[in-house]
C-alpha cells in the first residue's frame, strides 16, 4: 500500500513560526524568500523577490504543475497580496484576491458600501495640504492623516484643526507618508479583535485591550479584555458583520476597533495575525495556536477553533526610554511570570518613538487573569533601567 500523499503548501515571505507549524503538522512547504538565509524548517526554499507576484508565480507555477499546492499562504503584510494573487492564478483555494486588496487599502475599505453601513466613518483621499484643510473644515473636528496602506503606526498624525493642516502635511511627507487618506478622529477606547475564519464562518477568539502612546504607537496589549460583556458582544457583532462584508473566507484576522460615543467603529483590518506578540498572548490566555490553525485548519488537519473563555491573563508592555545614546542597562532580578526582550544595548542610539519599530524592547507577562498579568508586566517594565545620555555625549 502506498503512503498517503502529504499536503503541500507554498509560503510567501513567511515567518519562522509558520514554517515550524507546517513541519510539525507533516505538511510539505516550499518557502519563497527574499534571498536571506532560509530557516532550517524550510524543506524547499527558493530565493526570489517575494513581494513581486509575477516573480513568485514564475517559480511556483512549474512546481504546481508537477505536484499541486493545496494552499499559498503568508502571514506577513508584504506577502499577503502576492500570496493571494499567485494562489488565484494557480487555481488554489484561499481568500479572494479582491478581499486581500480591499484590506490593504483603507480607501477602498471605507468605500465598500456594506462595510460603511456597519461602521460609518467620514473619510476620503487627500492630495495636498489645501485638500486636507478642506476635509478638516467639513469634518468639523479633529481628523487623522495616514497612509492608505500603512502599518505599524508609521506616518499617522492628528490634525487638531483646519489651521494646522499645512504643518501636519509637511510632517507627514517628512515621515515618508505616501498615498494619504484623511479620516474623522474617532474618540474612545481602542482595542483589537482576533478572529479566525473557515469556509466563510468566523469565530472571535479574543478581544485585546490596547495601550496607546504618543503618535498613536501601541505601547501595550492585554487579554482578555476588561470591557463589560455587553460591550464585547456589540464589538463582536460589528467585526463578524465586517468580515462577512469584505468577503473573508479563511485564516486569521486582526481588526482594530474604536469604541466611540456613537458605538464601535472599525479602524482597519488585516487577514493575518496581529503583530506585537498578540499570537503569544492568545496562546497563553486561550490555548489557541493561531499559526498552527493557519496551516492546519484549511487542510483539514486541525478542527476550526471554538470560542472559549480565557483560562489565564497575558499582557505585553513595550519599553520607550528617553532619546539619546544608551549608557547603562540594569535588569531586575525578580521577573517571575515575565519574559524580557531588549532590542537595544549600550552604545546604541535611541530616537523618538514614531512607529512600532522605534520601541526598545518589551516585557511579556502571564498571570491568573488580565489584571494580574498587567500588574506583573508593568512592575517589571518599571524596574528596567535603560539610561541614556544626549547623542554624541560620552
Amino acid at each position: 500500500m502506498s503512503a498517503p500523499v502529504r499536503p503541500r503548501i507554498a509560503i510567501v515571505a513567511g515567518t519562522p513560526q509558520l514554517l515550524a507549524a507546517a513541519a510539525a503538522l507533516g505538511v510539505d512547504a516550499v518557502f519563497v524568500h527574499a534571498g536571506n538565509e532560509p530557516p532550517t524548517d524550510a524543506g524547499h526554499a527558493i530565493a526570489v523577490s517575494n513581494v513581486d507576484a509575477e516573480a513568485v508565480f514564475s517559480v511556483l507555477a512549474p512546481l504546481h504543475t508537477v505536484r499541486p499546492f493545496d494552499r499559498v499562504l503568508s502571514l506577513t503584510e508584504a506577502g499577503l497580496l502576492p500570496a493571494a494573487e499567485v494562489g488565484q492564478r494557480l487555481g488554489v483555494d484561499g481568500n479572494p484576491l479582491h478581499t486581500v486588496r480591499l484590506l490593504q487599502d483603507k480607501r477602498r475599505m471605507r468605500e465598500l458600501p456594506a462595510a460603511n453601513e456597519l461602521s460609518p466613518v467620514l473619510a476620503r483621499p487627500v492630495s495636498s495640504a489645501a485638500d486636507l484643510a478642506v476635509f478638516c473644515r467639513g469634518a468639523g473636528g479633529p481628523v487623522i492623516l495616514k497612509p492608505a496602506a500603512g502599518t505599524a503606526s508609521r506616518a499617522v498624525f492628528l490634525v487638531e484643526a483646519e489651521q494646522h493642516a499645512a504643518t501636519v502635511w509637511e510632517e507627514f511627507v517628512l515621515a515618508g507618508g505616501v498615498d494619504p487618506i484623511a479620516e474623522e478622529f474617532l474618540d474612545g477606547q481602542e482595542l483589537s479583535v482576533e478572529a479566525f475564519s473557515h469556509d466563510g464562518e468566523h469565530v472571535v477568539i479574543a478581544l485585546t485591550d490596547k495601550l496607546l502612546g504618543p503618535n498613536f504607537v501601541e505601547l501595550g496589549h492585554t487579554v482578555p479584555s476588561a470591557l463589560p460583556a455587553a460591550r464585547q458582544e456589540e464589538i463582536k457583532a460589528l467585526v463578524l458583520g465586517f468580515l462577512d462584508a469584505v468577503g473573508l473566507r479563511e485564516g486569521p484576522s486582526h481588526t482594530e476597533v474604536k469604541l466611540t460615543s456613537r458605538g464601535p467603529r472599525v479602524i482597519e483590518s488585516h487577514n493575518r495575525i496581529g503583530g506585537d506578540k498578540i499570537r503569544e498572548l492568545v496562546r497563553r490566555a486561550y490555548g489557541h495556536d493561531l499559526v498552527q490553525l493557519t496551516v492546519g485548519c484549511p487542510l483539514g488537519l486541525t478542527p476550526p477553533p471554538e470560542p472559549v473563555p480565557a483560562r489565564r491573563g497575558a499582557a505585553i508592555r513595550f519599553l520607550t526610554p528617553a532619546s539619546g545614546t544608551v549608557a547603562r542597562i540594569v535588569l531586575p532580578r525578580d521577573t517571575e511570570g515575565c519574559v524580557i526582550d531588549l532590542a537595544v544595548g549600550t552604545g546604541d542610539v535611541i530616537g523618538e518613538v514614531r512607529s512600532s519599530g522605534d520601541r526598545s524592547g518589551y516585557v511579556l507577562a502571564e498571570g491568573v487573569d488580565a489584571e494580574d498579568a498587567t500588574g506583573r508586566g508593568e512592575r517589571v517594565r518599571d524596574a528596567i533601567t535603560v539610561e541614556t545620555v544626549p547623542a554624541g555625549r560620552d
